[in-house]
C-alpha cells in the first residue's frame, strides 16, 4: 500500500470526529489481533480539556533528552497524519505508515469477515492502532499517548497505560460526553459503559 491509498483508505472511514465511536471493544480486539502490541513497551496516557497536547510534547521532550526512546502519538495534525506518530522526536515516514496501515486495513477486514467485529473499526481506533504497532516495531521504551475525546472510552485507553495524567477538564464536546463537569469526567452520557 502507497501513502495516498492509506491516507484515501483512512479518510473513507468517515471523519473522525463524525463517526466517534466511544468504547474499547474495537481497539482492544483489534489490538489482540496485532499480537497486542501495546504491550511491549511502557505508556503514559495524558487526557484532560486544555493542555494534553502540549503536556503530552513537553513530557517527549523530556524524555527523549533522558536518553529514553519515545513514542508520541497526538492528535489532530495541522498538515500530514503522519504527524500523528512521532518516533524519537520524527513524525512517522510515509512509507511506514502506509505499510502499517496496510497491516492494520487487512487484519480489521478479516475480524469483520469472521464476525468478530459488527463493523470496520473507525479512522481513530485504526490510526490509534497503527500507533501503537508503530512502537513496538520501532521498540520504543515509552509511549505518550494523548487521548482524543472521551477518556476511559477513548481508544488509547485500550494501551492501558501504567500512568496516566490529566490535565484541566472543562465543559468540552457535551454532545458525546454529557452536560455537566461529573458526566464529562464519568463519560456516562449515551454511552455503555461495559463496552
Amino acid at each position: 500500500m502507497q501513502f495516498d491509498e492509506a491516507l484515501a483508505y483512512l479518510l473513507s472511514l468517515g471523519h473522525e470526529t463524525l463517526t466517534i465511536k466511544l468504547g474499547l471493544r474495537n481497539t482492544e480486539t483489534l489490538l489482540a489481533a496485532l499480537g497486542n502490541p501495546e504491550r511491549s513497551y511502557r505508556s503514559v496516557q495524558i487526557a484532560g480539556t486544555n493542555g494534553k497536547g502540549s503536556t503530552a510534547a513537553f513530557l517527549a521532550s523530556i524524555c527523549r533528552v533522558a536518553g529514553i526512546h519515545t513514542g508520541l502519538f497526538t492528535s489532530p495534525h495541522l498538515i500530514s497524519i503522519t504527524e500523528r506518530i512521532n518516533l524519537a522526536g520524527a513524525p512517522i515516514i510515509e512509507s511506514q505508515f502506509a505499510r502499517l496501515t496496510g497491516e492494520v486495513k487487512t487484519v480489521a477486514e478479516e475480524l469483520v469477515g469472521r464476525g468478530e467485529l459488527q463493523t470496520l473499526p473507525t479512522f481513530f481506533e485504526q490510526v490509534t492502532a497503527i500507533a501503537l504497532l508503530a512502537f513496538a516495531r520501532e521498540r520504543v521504551e515509552l509511549a505518550i499517548l494523548e487521548t482524543g475525546l472521551g477518556g476511559r472510552l477513548d481508544s488509547t485507553t485500550a494501551a492501558h497505560a501504567s500512568v496516566v495524567a490529566i490535565t484541566s477538564i472543562d465543559m468540552d464536546h457535551q454532545e458525546y460526553l454529557g452536560h455537566s463537569l461529573a458526566e464529562i469526567l464519568l463519560n456516562r452520557r449515551r454511552f455503555d459503559l461495559t463496552a
